[in-house]
C-alpha cells in the first residue's frame, strides 16, 4: 500500500500549473481593450472621387451653377471636420447650395468616421429652430424667405465676399431643386428637410 507520503512529490506539479493558470489570467487582465473608434466601421472613398469632387466645390449638383458664396460655405463646413454633419448649420447651408451628394462624399474624404448618407444623424433641431423662428414649437415649416435668411447667414458666418448677384437667382438654383424633390408644395417642413438631407442624393 502506497503511503499518503509517496503523493507529496506531485504538488510542485500541481502549484506550477496553478502558477501558470494565474499568470494567464493575470496577463490577460492587463491587455488593454481595443480603442472604441478602431471597432466602429470607416467609410473608404475612392480618392479619385474625391479629386473631382474638390474641384467642383461651390457648383450645385443639380442645376450646375456656381457660386463663390457657396464655395466658401462648403469650405467653412469641412473646416469643421465634424461627423455629425447635419448638426452643423454650415454643413447643413452647404448642402442646401450645393447637393447632399458631394456634402457628404467631401466630408467622408477627409473623416472617414462620416456615415453614408441615410445613416448620418437627424437634422440637428436647434438648426431647424434657428430656421424657421418663433413658431418652431408649433411645427411651422420652413418658407422660401427662411431659406433665403439661412443661407445669406451661412454666407456672411464664412465671411463671403462675392455675394449672389440676385436672391431670385438663390431660388431658382438652391431653393426650388430642394422644394421639387420634397413635393410639399410652396414650404418644407421638418421631417421633409430631414429626408432631403438623407436620400436625395441630390
Amino acid at each position: 500500500m502506497r503511503s499518503f507520503f509517496n503523493t507529496l512529490p506531485a504538488l510542485p506539479v500541481v502549484v506550477v500549473a496553478l502558477a501558470g493558470i494565474a499568470s494567464a489570467v493575470s496577463l490577460e487582465q492587463r491587455t488593454p481593450a481595443p480603442e472604441l473608434n478602431q471597432l466602429q466601421a470607416r467609410v473608404t472613398t475612392d480618392p479619385q472621387t474625391c479629386v473631382e469632387y474638390e474641384k467642383y466645390i461651390g457648383i450645385h449638383d443639380v442645376s450646375g451653377a456656381y457660386y463663390p458664396g457657396c464655395a466658401d460655405i462648403t469650405h467653412s463646413c469641412l473646416a469643421l471636420n465634424g461627423t455629425s454633419i447635419w448638426s452643423h448649420s454650415q454643413c447643413v447651408a452647404a448642402a442646401m447650395c450645393q447637393g447632399t451628394t458631394s456634402v457628404v462624399y467631401l466630408n467622408q474624404c477627409q473623416n472617414p468616421n462620416v456615415k453614408e448618407a441615410d445613416a448620418i444623424p437627424n437634422l440637428s433641431g436647434a438648426i431647424w429652430a434657428s430656421i424657421v423662428g418663433s413658431c418652431v414649437d408649433d411645427g411651422c415649416p420652413m418658407t422660401q424667405q427662411n431659406f433665403i435668411d439661412f443661407v445669406y447667414g451661412a454666407m456672411s458666418a464664412a465671411n463671403t465676399t462675392q455675394w449672389p448677384t440676385s436672391s431670385a437667382n438663390v431660388v431658382t438654383d438652391w431653393w426650388d431643386p430642394i422644394l421639387s424633390w420634397t413635393a410639399t408644395g410652396t414650404t418644407i417642413p421638418y421631417n421633409n428637410l430631414d429626408d432631403w438631407l438623407h436620400y436625395s442624393s441630390s
